[in-house]
């Protein structure tokens, strides 16, 4: 009887084996480790060296001519007209191509950039989900097991009961079923541990037998701010929203660069031959020559205003983009500041409230019914209902720590405190 109120009187404490995980410092691991934030690294490192190059005039033409010789012998000095020609030539861009071709180049490298630090973001958010998810399995198991216990005890009481005839086999049977099915949760909960774990070695590369240590149950955390602020911080913080306004940049520098394509690029060449004919008429002084020639812009001006209407209209379709991504953050914020607030409350109720009467309740229903005042459906429903308000009350603290995760995924940053 001792052993059972010992149990009795609070919620079940885990052993602690080993000094548990650190969520945070998993997460940074898990960004230095894993090969899908390193992919995405690599390309953003590829586009920042080729950003350089964006823009570059192209290589100018050297050419060496044997012109204009006799087919008879193929001799420099039989006619006047032939000679050894050097030429250079350069295709000068449109006025402006190189600096926008850059500047859309660097666009698109920031871009990149942005786009894996969002990833890091939501990487963070998966294993301080995996993490909190995992803590809240192992203190189930716990739970369980202290019940499991607890269950056993009652069976041994209600049978002693049985046996003289103060109860019926019913209330045996049902003590039966309750253990039975407690015990059955546990393969559950070792199962949710395997699965949990197996995601977080996968996230943080590690290998497939890795194991986690996972904290004892603590006090829920109260909100950190309100969604309006969380909001006013993701739209300085949040990388997906950086990458969207990269974006828009990028498709006006592309709209941009496509009306200075309408422009005509220029060929420019400067040519000198070398002749070795003499004659009275002719003493052989060699012929510089020097061009200019100009595209007639008949079909690429047309395709060049095509596409600058298109970069437009892509770019109005990034600042829409851009639109509904800042409503979705709104829309979850709110979600997640309710969903937070409401968990925070459960919990303290539960803690405070529900669980010390729960457990004064089963304490004195089980006194009464070792003399004999209480029923059996009364201890039983008492002996649930610890239990139940137990795992709620795990379940609701644990959400306290998955809304700030997926608050500060929302907003970007690893804190929710605007800097001041």
């Amino acid at each position: 009887m001792k052993t059972l109120l010992t149990v009795m009187l609070g919620i079940a404490i885990p052993m602690i084996a080993h000094a548990a995980d650190d969520p945070a410092a998993l997460a940074e691991e898990a960004i230095r480790a894993n090969p899908g934030i390193e992919a995405l690294r690599a390309r953003s490192r590829e586009l920042a060296e080729l950003a350089p190059a964006a823009g570059s005039w192209r290589d100018p033409m050297l050419a060496l001519e044997y012109t204009n010789t006799p087919v008879d012998s193929f001799r420099l000095d039989r006619s006047p007209m032939s000679g050894l020609q050097l030429k250079l030539q350069q295709k000068l861009p449109e006025w402006g191509w190189s600096r926008t071709a850059r500047e859309v180049a660097e666009l698109h490298t920031a871009a990149s950039e942005h786009g894996t630090a969002e990833a890091e973001v939501q990487l963070r958010r998966e294993i301080a989900t995996l993490f909190w998810k995992l803590a809240l399995s192992n203190q189930l198991e716990v739970v369980t097991s202290d019940h499991l216990r607890r269950t056993q005890e009652l069976l041994d009481a209600v049978r002693a009961q049985y046996e003289v005839g103060k109860v019926g086999q019913s209330a045996v049977l049902r003590l039966e079923v309750l253990r039975d099915r407690l015990d059955d949760d546990l393969s559950d909960f070792r199962r949710a541990e395997r699965m949990l774990s197996a995601g977080l070695t996968r996230a943080l590369a590690r290998p497939a037998d890795s194991r986690f240590e996972t904290p004892p149950p603590a006090g829920p955390l109260p909100v950190e701010g309100t969604a309006s602020g969380w909001l006013e911080r993701a739209m300085r913080a949040r990388p997906a929203l950086a990458r969207i306004r990269q974006e828009i940049d990028a498709e006006h520098k592309r709209a941009e660069l496509a009306r200075i394509r309408t422009r005509p690029d220029v060929d420019v060449w400067l040519g000198y031959r070398l002749r070795t004919v003499d004659t009275a008429l002719d003493d052989g002084t060699d012929f510089v020559s020097a061009g200019v020639s100009v595209p007639i812009p008949w079909g690429s001006r047309k395709r060049g205003l095509a596409e600058e209407a298109a970069r437009l209209q892509g770019e109005s379709g990034a600042r829409a983009r851009l639109a509904a991504r800042v409503d979705a953050i709104e829309s979850e914020l709110i979600a997640i500041e309710a969903g937070w607030a409401r968990a925070y409350q459960k919990a303290n109720r539960y803690r405070d409230r529900l669980i010390p009467f729960a457990t004064a309740t089963l304490e004195t229903t089980l006194s009464e019914f070792a003399v004999g005042k209480a029923d059996f459906a009364s201890l039983y429903e008492s002996e649930v209902d610890l239990l139940l308000l137990e795992k709620d009350y795990l379940g609701a603290t644990t959400e306290t720590y998955l809304q700030r995760a997926a608050a500060r995924a929302a907003v970007g940053s690893a804190s929710l405190e605007n800097p001041r």
